[in-house]
């Protein structure tokens, strides 16, 4: 016995602090959290990831933080429904100009840079298809944020004056993707309206981040509005700018109400 032992290569039960380390950080990683709203196999949906950083364990955030905070703020802003019926699968296209609309957005999406704008004819789609646009940003695991114009700068207009309105412009600002839903959706545009959109877009043109604008009112018309910030707009959505003409036949809610 002792012969077959001394022959037997000696096995070294310690670990080194590496190999420990290495194993409470695996032993992290594989336990399961409780976040819900979105199952993430990254983190086990626990929101942070354990890493060996200069020789010690660091969490860091999973990337579906950013996931989860703008599923947060679609919820609180009510445009969760929308988010899941507004799809390019859903989108109808049963014209030569529909087609053209969802295929620009596509390769928007694709190119995943720059800004896009959509404006024209009211019922037409531009929001539907501004939507799936997000909808496809969000799956690429970047933030989003909706900007619904009427309701949003109305809000911030009221709290200009507060502590809190930096950090809430701010959020629109930084956002990976932001959505401006029907700009200047009203008869009285105002300079306070106008200097509004133009920091919005302007600190997102600079910064490079995605702008994704939906109006009735045309380019032309935003131009006439006022020049800095409609030539602005011009400029950062180059490669992609859509105006639909306006005609009735194009109101889809209008078809929708003749079926009832």
């Amino acid at each position: 016995m002792e012969q077959i032992q001394t022959m037997m290569p000696q096995i070294n039960t310690e670990r080194s602090y590496e190999e420990l380390l290495q194993m409470k950080v695996n032993a992290y990683n594989s336990r399961p959290g409780n976040l819900t709203g979105y199952d993430c196999s990254v983190c086990k949906n626990k929101g942070y990831i354990a890493k060996i950083k200069d020789g010690a364990e660091v969490l860091a955030e999973c990337k579906c933080y950013k996931i989860r905070d703008t599923l947060y703020h679609i919820h609180k802003s009510g445009l969760e429904e929308p988010l899941r019926r507004c799809t390019f699968r859903s989108f109808e296209c049963s014209e030569q100009w529909q087609e053209k609309l969802k295929e620009k957005a596509l390769q928007f999406l694709e190119k995943g840079k720059g800004s896009m704008f959509v404006g024209g004819q009211c019922g037409s789609g531009k929001t539907h298809i501004c939507t799936a646009v997000v909808g496809g940003f969000i799956k690429k695991g970047m933030s989003a944020r909706y900007f619904v114009w009427r309701e949003d700068s109305t809000a911030l207009k009221a709290i200009v004056n507060d502590k809190e309105y930096s950090a809430v412009l701010d959020s629109y600002k930084k956002t990976d993707v932001l959505y401006i839903d029907d700009l200047f959706k009203q008869t009285d545009i105002k300079d306070a309206d106008i200097r509004l959109a133009f920091e919005l877009i302007d600190y997102r043109a600079r910064n490079s981040l995605i702008t994704i604008i939906s109006s009735e009112r045309t380019l032309s018309e935003l131009v006439a509005i006022d020049e800095g910030l409609g030539s602005r707009i011009v400029d950062i959505t180059s490669d992609a700018q859509i105006n639909i003409s306006r005609d009735k036949a194009r109101n889809y809610r209008l078809k929708e109400r003749s079926r009832l």
